[in-house]
């Protein structure tokens, strides 16, 4: 009886070992993948959320603004009207200007500033400088709104998402060949074999690589 070669004598424990971490392996990248897809739409449903809450503070700093505007120049007429009477020698127009001073300026100059009551709102052509109102308005939790950075990170989590699949395809596929070297003749088990440790090892360097690119790509954004 002729005594069996290295390979066939121990080709069942090693494929059957190799089978094993492939298997894991395949299974740990498919979690991988899965889980930066959820991360991913994480992101995109965060952008969103953001996206949708900074419009909505955006309309009510631009209502709010413009309603200021609106009492500031009801202010700015009155007050012009109440100087008038002011400077008339009616003693009624006079006592009309002193109520509408105590009683009347006060409120809307109120409800008018900071418009109003801020220098540095107001153009030397008694006009007031709305845009740059609106520029201050944003409070510290609303400039950290910023759902283009949560988009452009989805985006990195969906592309590294479908780099990932390709990984993990490559590992079913040597799972398939050390399978089918598993059942097969002895003459083309070594050529299964070779064919799914060759893919294997290409498809955990191409994993890993993605894992890498896109670790150091979002670390340097």
């Amino acid at each position: 009886m002729n005594k069996p070669n290295w390979f066939t004598s121990r080709f069942e424990v090693i494929n059957a070992i190799l089978i094993a971490a492939v298997s894991l392996t395949t299974a740990f990248s498919v979690w991988r993948t899965n889980m930066v897809g959820s991360n991913a739409a994480d992101e995109s449903r965060l952008g969103i959320i953001e996206a949708v809450k900074k419009q909505a503070l955006d309309n009510e700093n631009y209502r709010k603004v413009y309603e200021e505007a609106g009492f500031a120049y009801q202010f700015a007429v009155k007050q012009a009207e109440v100087q008038a009477l002011e400077a008339s020698d009616d003693p009624a127009a006079q006592d009309r200007a002193a109520n509408a001073r105590q009683y009347l300026l006060p409120n809307l100059q109120l409800f008018a500033q900071p418009l109003a009551t801020d220098e540095k709102y107001q153009n030397p052509d008694g006009t007031y400088d709305l845009q740059k109102r609106l520029n201050d308005m944003p409070t510290e939790e609303e400039k950290q709104l910023d759902p283009s950075a949560s988009f452009a990170r989805a985006d990195s989590l969906f592309s590294e998402q479908r780099w990932l699949v390709i990984g993990s395809v490559l590992l079913a596929v040597s799972l398939f060949w050390l399978a089918l070297a598993e059942i097969s003749s002895e003459r083309l088990r070594s050529w299964g074999f070779v064919i799914g440790l060759g893919v294997y090892l290409f498809g955990v360097v191409w994993f890993l690589g993605v894992e890498i690119v896109f670790f150091y790509m979002r670390r340097g954004g």
